[in-house]
């Protein structure tokens, strides 16, 4: 273990929010704490030409996201929802629309697969340049609106970053892959201010029926009670669909602005599960090896965590992994703090879960409010922490940890806490595991 971090402390000032509630963190939080349930039963056109005997639409669960249409956005939704929670997010932390040192301004957004709507306009396009009877669009355009870096790019242009500007892409791990990326910019000294977070609009034929292959969808006669997180009869998750982004701030820039902060970044680390491409050790001894060394790090006891976000994704698999990871890094302590997976109300939105998840961890440090697992009515057995099931509850609130799972064996975790709340503890950082 080495000395403490030698990097500025890091603290959130904003927070923007795009989820199938709303657009807008404050809306967002308000169903999420209600127990609402988004997800319905939705259909998806398909981009073939149809004929007498094809199929024209796919019928599937999912909890869409409502967009703000933007025409610099190319109708794109995954840029139309990273556009709309960082505007809300600059806002949110009283940021000046000039930035007075833009090249300390970084930008880090990310996306689990890039504009899936323009990258099926583009194949539709290049299909009817064969055909001059079919209308074409710019194919170039397509392509552009296509690459997974687009909505970093715009957010940048927008907001007037002219630091780094990242693109991270760690499938369902991306979005706190992204957070954390945008932590280290910091404590690097590369900047003072970093938008941070990641956008995902997956709600497209080609992306369900891959997962329907997989076998990860959560079927079912109901879509809103479909997603049953930790529940005895889960069977999968459904797809949702926004965007979060984080305003990550140097303790001393948000001081000498006199900014508030929802809490500080503690601690952030990321590990490689290799049980395989889309299957995870059950055991839990990878994440169970990286939790103990994000609290390490943050210099916070088991005993100190009062509430984890879980990623929960409802399949048999990843609840039971999560399980016994968080239960073999807490030990005794595990029973404890108040759990809870938001997937049930939301649906899994993918690159996005992780920044959307960490935001709504954020809400509830602020408001002493562990939100509910929804859907959770018959516990596993082999599910036995406290996911707080059916209703949220009040709490004293002071950390917070949140988990993301990904296939390809991402994982990564997140250690969040008002050091308000008690006597300042310089982290401290093993490099062997960044």
């Amino acid at each position: 273990m080495s000395d403490f971090v030698s990097g500025p402390r890091v603290v959130v000032t904003g927070i923007g929010l795009v989820t199938p509630f709303a657009v807008g963190r404050e809306a967002s939080w308000r169903q999420l704490r209600m127990g609402a349930r988004a997800a319905r039963r939705v259909e998806l056109p398909l981009v073939t030409p149809p004929t007498k005997e094809s199929v024209t639409r796919l019928e599937c669960f999912g909890a869409p996201a409502p967009l703000v249409a933007r025409a610099s956005a190319g109708d794109e939704p995954i840029t139309d929802l990273a556009l709309t929670a960082a505007e809300e997010a600059f806002s949110d932390a009283g940021l000046p629309a000039g930035f007075s040192t833009p090249d300390r301004l970084g930008c880090v957004i990310g996306t689990s697969k890039g504009g899936l709507r323009s990258a099926s306009r583009f194949l539709l396009a290049a299909r009817n340049v064969m055909d001059e009877s079919s209308p074409t669009e710019a194919s170039g355009e397509l392509w552009k609106r296509f690459m997974p870096n687009t909505p970093a790019l715009a957010v940048a242009a927008r907001l007037g970053a002219q630091g780094p500007v990242l693109c991270p892409v760690a499938a369902c791990a991306t979005g706190l892959v992204s957070l954390q990326r945008g932590v280290d910019l910091i404590h690097e000294g590369v900047c003072d201010v970093v938008l941070a977070g990641s956008t995902d609009a997956s709600l497209t034929p080609l992306v369900v029926a891959s997962f329907q292959r997989l076998g990860v969808l959560a079927r079912g006669s109901d879509a809103a009670t479909a997603g049953r997180p930790f529940d005895v009869r889960r069977n999968g998750f459904v797809i949702g669909e926004g965007a979060a982004v984080l305003v990550l701030e140097s303790h001393a820039h948000a001081a000498a602005r006199k900014a508030k902060a929802y809490a500080e970044w503690l601690s952030g680390g990321l590990l490689a599960d290799a049980a395989g491409l889309t299957h995870l050790d059950t055991t839990g001894a990878g994440l169970t090896r990286l939790i103990r060394d994000v609290l390490s790090r943050g210099n916070i006891a088991p005993d100190e965590i009062d509430y984890v976000n879980l990623h929960g994704t409802g399949t048999r698999e990843n609840d039971v992994c999560e399980t016994r990871g968080l239960r073999g890094a807490l030990g005794a302590a595990a029973a404890r703090p108040g759990c809870s997976s938001l997937k049930g109300a939301i649906g899994h939105l993918l690159g996005a879960a992780g920044s959307v998840e960490t935001a709504c961890a954020l809400l509830a440090l602020r408001d002493g409010i562990i939100p509910p697992t929804v859907n959770l009515e018959q516990p596993d057995p082999q599910c036995d922490l406290d996911y707080t099931p059916g209703a949220a509850r009040s709490a004293e609130l002071r950390t917070a940890l949140k988990l993301s799972l990904g296939f390809g064996g991402h994982l990564t975790a997140a250690l969040l806490g008002r050091r308000d709340a008690f006597a300042w503890r310089p982290p401290v950082r093993d490099p062997l595991s960044l």
